[in-house]
This record gives C-alpha cells, sequence and structure tokens, in this order.
C-alpha cells in the first residue's frame, strides 16, 4: 500500500492550484456530510487549501453558504481563482485566517476542516476546537477529517510511515490521536459526537456542543 503525502499544491502558471488528494476524498466526505450538515446556513471552512472542496461542495449543497479560508495567501488566492472559474455564487470570498487565532465571526452553522490537524503545529488543532466551540450555534456540527490515531486500534501500515515521514519534516506535524481532540473539545466545551470511518484509513470525527 502506497504512502499517503502530505497536502501539497501542484506548482502551475495559474493562480489556481491543485491538491491530488481533493479529487480523491472529495465524493466519499460528501457522502458523509450529507447526514452532518444543516439544510441551510453557513458553513465555515478551516484551512481550505486550494479551495477545490469549497467549490465541489457548494455545487452539492447549494442551499448552504460556504466560507472558505487560510493562513497561506497563496492558498486564498486560489480559492478565489475556483470561486471566479466555477462562479460559485454561495462561496464567499476567501478570507486568510490562521486558526490558532481569534476568529473574526459571530456564529456558524457548521465548521468543516479537512486535512489539517496533521500538518500543523498542536496550536491550531486547539485553536480550532476552542474557536468552533465559541462560533457554533448550539448542536451544529465540527466536522474534522484526517487521519488520526486511536488508543487500543492498531495503526495501519501505511498511517505509521506517514506519520514518520510528517514528523521527519516538522516535529510539530504528525497524527494526532482521538483521545487528545476528544479531551481538548472537552475543555473548550464541545463532546465527539461521532466516529465516521473513510476510506484510505482517515476518519471523520464529528463534534458537537
Amino acid at each position: 500500500m502506497s504512502t499517503p503525502q502530505p497536502f501539497v499544491f501542484e506548482s502551475g502558471p495559474e493562480v489556481k492550484r491543485h491538491a491530488p488528494a481533493t479529487v480523491r476524498n472529495r465524493d466519499a466526505i460528501a457522502d458523509a456530510l450529507i447526514n452532518l450538515l444543516p439544510d441551510h446556513g453557513l458553513v465555515l471552512e478551516i484551512a481550505s487549501g486550494t479551495g477545490e472542496h469549497a467549490v465541489h461542495f457548494a455545487k452539492l449543497f447549494p442551499a448552504l453558504t460556504w466560507q472558505p479560508t487560510d493562513p497561506d495567501p497563496i492558498a486564498v488566492a486560489s480559492i478565489e481563482a475556483w470561486r471566479a472559474e466555477e462562479n460559485a455564487g454561495n462561496v464567499l470570498p476567501a478570507m486568510l485566517l490562521d486558526a490558532a487565532s481569534d476568529w473574526p465571526f459571530a456564529q456558524a452553522d457548521a465548521v468543516l476542516c479537512i486535512n489539517m490537524v496533521h500538518i500543523s503545529p498542536w496550536a491550531a488543532t486547539v485553536g480550532l476546537l476552542r474557536n468552533a466551540a465559541r462560533t457554533l450555534v448550539p448542536s451544529s456540527p465540527l466536522c474534522i477529517y484526517g487521519p488520526f490515531r486511536q488508543r487500543d486500534v492498531a495503526l495501519a501500515e501505511s498511517n505509521a510511515a506517514f506519520d514518520a515521514s510528517l514528523r521527519q519534516q516538522n516535529p510539530e506535524w504528525g497524527l494526532r490521536s482521538v483521545e487528545d481532540l476528544s479531551e481538548t473539545a472537552g475543555e473548550a466545551g464541545l463532546r465527539l459526537d461521532q466516529i465516521v470511518e473513510m476510506p484510505a484509513n482517515n476518519l471523520l470525527l464529528v463534534f458537537r456542543a
């Protein structure tokens, strides 16, 4: 089995970038989100990357408004390029946002974060949980997708190799444990509501207030 790769932009002459993993995981994530997202309202996406997920999901959930964000100006420019190309009317202009900082949003009906937790410092995950707890309306979901560790569950060989590769690249990166996220979420006022098994040894963690 091949080892997963960390999120990377494919370089090119255009501002619009492409992340190969998006095409592989977007449909499985969308299938899970059908049962989790509200019928209408604002979905706040943290660490949106290229913007491909945002425009894809916006087409599938036209009654929802999508707010993409990312801490990288290159990513924000890519999101805007995808938004313009797809004429995504229910996708708001992308915003520069570090997950660890205080978010400038008063309220959201859902928060979505895909493939950020393992390729960012732990402070970004703490900020994600803390800010989501403050921003989400009652009973609304925080959905976090990616590879994780679980106590008493053997780590897949590919994920173990991926984790070692990440930590070699940056000692602040690496697969986080579901239990650590759950404990930190509880301190912020969230509870782990669901663990959805996803393809390629990934999970979708669903937290609610």
